[in-house]
Parts: C-alpha cells; structure tokens; sequence
C-alpha cells in the first residue's frame, strides 16, 4: 500500500510539471468556428507510418492539444485531426488513461473532443480500438490534476500485446463527417451514430479539437485509483 501511495504521489509530482509546460489551446472558442475549421482541413499522409509519433514516458503524465494546427488523417471512420505517439519501452503489464479534458472556461458547453484510441503494431497495423461506449465522465478530484473530461483506460500486456503506437482521435460520424460509403474495417462510424442517437441532446457538444493528457502507470495502480471513474455516468446519461 505504501509503494502504491509512493508511485501516486510521482504520478501527481508529474502533473504538475506537465500542467507547468502545457501549451496553450489554439482553436475557436465556439463549436460552429471549430467544425467550420475542421471543414477545411486535408490528410497529412497516406498512411500511419507517415505520422509523427512523440514520445510518452514509462509511467507519469503526457498532455497534447489537438487542434487546427494538428495533423489530420482519414480513418476507416472517416477525417479527423489526431495526436499519436509510441508507446514507452516496458516489460511488466501497465495501464493507458486517456483523458479529453473539458475547456476550463465553459465545462465542456462549447464542444469537448471524444476520445477513442487505437493501437497499431509495429507494421502500423491496428492491433486494437476502442468506442465512444468505452468512454466515461470523470470529475476533476478523480484523479491528480484536477480536471474533469472524457476519459477510456486500456490496460497493456507487452508480453501479450503487439502495439507499439497509440493513435487518440475521434469518430468523423460525431462530427457530422461520416464517410460517403461503407469504409472494410470501419468499426466506429454505427456505433458512434447509435451513440448520439441514444444520447441525442443530452450529449455532450463533440468538437473536433481539445486537450488531451494520457496517463501511464503500473496496472494494478490504476486500477486502484479508478472505482469512481467506472462508477461514473456515461457522458450524456445524466
């Protein structure tokens, strides 16, 4: 108990070093600006390996903003902008959280980006993704940093799993861009359609920018940490 209390206090040691040197958002305010934005914007690469991947550390905290500057590519699931990085060099099984954190001013009114994260191998091949269903509201006291967002958590094997690449970004179907026709492989365009359809304006305003703060620590630390996170409601069920 007292290594997980230790490994806790790095963790929140490391926020706050990552909150210190978090770039500013560079995106409209309103959601119509940022989807009219996001209207104009073309793939950077023809495929995944011409992404730039930063780095993430073995265990601490790793922010990104995703923004009109980010680069975009066209998913099975159709345009989005994307932040990607490649995954830290581990041997023991660790824990992902990747958390969409609501604009500071407004609590998410304008819009919050709706996170989903796939995993590619070292051939750029996906290995796994996740779905909006993953996702869950988490309050600011949640965890260290103090901030409420969208957040999925996805825990990793390296002994079993072969992703070298975590790729974070959203559903073109919940940005009104869903693609002309049926895309092999497109596992996210109907379930985020049946998603907002469930929700309807319940949910959350989707944007297609946001920030983002990916948390990695030991497996069974995280999980500790997060009975009220699983306990928390589905963004747009209040």
């Amino acid at each position: 108990m007292e290594n997980s209390s230790a490994v806790l206090a790095m963790i929140a040691a490391a926020a706050l070093a990552a909150c210190a040197s978090q770039p500013t958002q560079s995106y409209p305010a309103a959601t119509t600006a940022r989807l009219a934005s996001y209207d104009k914007a073309t793939p950077c690469c023809d495929d995944p390996s011409g992404f730039h991947f930063g780095e993430l550390p073995k265990q601490g905290y790793a922010d990104a903003v995703v923004d009109s500057k980010s680069p975009v590519f066209d998913f099975q699931s159709g345009l989005s902008p994307f932040a990607a990085f490649e995954l830290p060099d581990a041997s023991s099984p660790y824990r992902v959280r990747v958390k969409s954190l609501f604009d500071r001013k407004d609590g998410g009114k304008s819009g919050v980006f709706y996170p989903v994260v796939a995993l590619l191998d070292d051939a750029f091949i996906v290995v796994h993704i996740t779905g909006l269903e993953s996702l869950r509201l988490e309050p600011a006291l949640a965890t260290a940093g103090g901030e409420s967002g969208l957040a999925v958590s996805l825990g990793i094997d390296p002994a079993e799993q072969k992703g070298k690449y975590l790729v974070v970004f959203t559903p073109a179907a919940i940005l009104g861009k869903a693609p002309d026709s049926d895309r092999e492989g497109d596992m996210l365009t109907l379930s985020a359609q049946a998603y907002l359809e469930r929700h309807g304006e319940a949910a959350i305003p989707p944007s297609p920018y946001g920030r983002i703060r990916i948390t990695i620590a030991p497996d069974n630390v995280v999980s500790a940490a997060e009975p009220g996170v699983e306990q928390a409601k589905r963004p747009g069920s209040e």
